[in-house]
């Protein structure tokens, strides 16, 4: 597929906190991928198509393979999760802000957008006989036409979230 000036662009950072509000974990910021499916939505919005925008995140646990046999890159053609977690966080639980070139939220629309999720204690729930929730996936899902597409597909190593822990996900989408 042929696309033309700049690509559009994601990344993610990832904050574990302990129940004491400790951080346990902070992965930097990362890329990800925009997968092929954002620009069908992209198109729907530009036409004045009925589109629901981001309709919410899913977090899943991928394979337990990937602990040892590495992470495989994500597809740019996925159109779903490979283990997703249900329920998913709808859009009205997340907070979506613009952001300047700094990287200040401001009020004004930007071609920058920033989506942050708060996944709190006991969510995920862990699996049994696991006291932790394996997450190895996740991906942000717009609605066009009452599907869901996915936007962007991130593949990560393992992140054992106990029921204790909040997990802090955020997201910047470049337009």
């Amino acid at each position: 597929m042929e696309h033309i000036g700049n690509q559009l662009k994601g990344i993610y950072r990832d904050i574990l906190q302990s129940a004491d509000g400790r951080v346990i974990l902070d992965s930097g910021w990362v890329s990800n991928t925009i997968v092929e499916r954002c620009r069908i939505l992209l198109a729907g919005f530009m036409k004045n198509d009925p589109t629901d925008g981001i309709h919410h995140l899913s977090f899943g646990q991928g394979l337990a393979a990937w602990d040892s046999g590495g992470t495989p890159a994500p597809d740019p053609t996925a159109t779903g999760l490979v283990t997703p977690y249900n329920p998913p966080i709808a859009a009205a639980s997340l907070t979506m802000t613009y952001v300047d070139e700094s990287n200040n939220e401001v009020a004004a629309p930007t071609s920058r957008l920033q989506i942050t999720a708060i996944l709190a204690p006991g969510y995920p729930a862990p699996l049994s006989p696991l006291t932790t929730y394996p997450l190895r996936e996740f991906g942000l899902f717009g609605r066009f036409g009452g599907t869901d597409y996915m936007i962007n597909s991130i593949r990560h190593a393992v992140i054992h979230k106990d029921a204790s822990a909040t997990l802090i996900r955020i997201i910047r989408l470049f337009f």
